[in-house]
């Protein structure tokens, strides 16, 4: 029997959150099968804790994320076979909207931690929300496109690459609120955009080679590098001696260098998001898978 209040709080963190990372699935497939979707899992999660506790809580999440993953890529990839009769013109650019608005967010959000750091103020929940609940949704929905509209070109491979992390990078990301006070595994919030942006970083080494882009084809490289090459390991390097997320004002070089790759980072996103919104033909190619 389920009787501790803390146990009906687990279940309904578990379901809300659960609910939350059904983005991962496309949209028409989160209005048919989402609320039946979220019905099991509750019931999954009354299950596994009357029998096993927080043991069975947490073997149930393993699967689930797993499962969760497997699916939502299987989904993606039977969605595309049908984007060439689907995809509308209007529907990349918003997709490219999408990028820019969240290439803006994440910038407002990780810049946060370094005002809050210079006046003194803890602002780190900025970013700690931002990005799992907004900005890594928008950046799956501007990748999905991207994929989209220059996958024929690009090849198979860097295509299935930037879907996997683009979905992975999501659900790490809000897995990570998930699993805020359990040990440093807050840290995932972070982890999220650096495999996402590791994805793109690949795609845009294709990019570069094929050229597929009438222009800056460099650009979906530079979208991606900086974050997973320089500023997130530099941030982990930073909580393993300070205990935060960036650099002390100590170290001014430090400092600069971190907030200037977060703006370069932004800036090469909300661009990216620009010209997959501007360069679009009458008729979307679908990507290879």
């Amino acid at each position: 029997m389920i009787r501790k209040q803390s146990d009906f709080v687990l279940i309904s963190s578990s379901v809300r959150v659960y609910r939350v990372l059904l983005v991962a699935y496309p949209t028409k497939f989160q209005q048919e099968y989402g609320s039946h979707m979220v019905q099991v899992f509750r019931d999954c999660c009354l299950r596994a804790l009357r029998q096993s506790g927080s043991k069975g809580m947490l073997k149930l999440w393993a699967l689930t994320l797993f499962d969760l993953l497997r699916s939502s890529i299987e989904e993606h990839l039977q969605k595309e076979t049908q984007m060439k009769k689907e995809m509308k013109p209007e529907d990349i650019r918003m997709a490219g909207s999408a990028l820019m608005i969240g290439a803006a967010t994440f910038a407002i959000a990780m810049l946060a931690g370094y005002v809050g750091d210079a006046i003194n103020v803890d602002l780190w929940m900025w970013p700690s929300i931002l990005t799992p609940f907004i900005c890594m949704p928008l950046f799956l929905v501007g990748m999905l496109a991207l994929r989209s509209r220059y996958g024929e070109k690009v090849g198979g491979v860097a295509n299935n690459i930037l879907l996997i992390t683009a979905v992975l990078g999501t659900i790490t990301s809000v897995a990570g609120i998930f699993l805020a006070g359990v040990g440093e595994f807050w840290l995932l919030v972070f982890t999220g955009p650096a495999i996402l942006f590791t994805g793109l970083t690949f795609f845009g080494v294709t990019v570069l080679y094929k050229k597929p882009l009438a222009r800056w084809n460099g650009l979906p490289l530079l979208a991606g590098l900086w974050y997973p090459i320089f500023f997130f390991p530099q941030s982990q390097l930073s909580i393993l001696f300070t205990g935060e997320p960036y650099i002390e004002n100590v170290n001014t070089f430090s400092t600069t260098l971190s907030v200037a790759l977060i703006v370069l980072q932004c800036v090469t996103l909300f661009m990216l998001g620009y010209i997959l919104k501007s360069d679009v033909p009458e008729e979307i190619p679908v990507a290879t898978a």
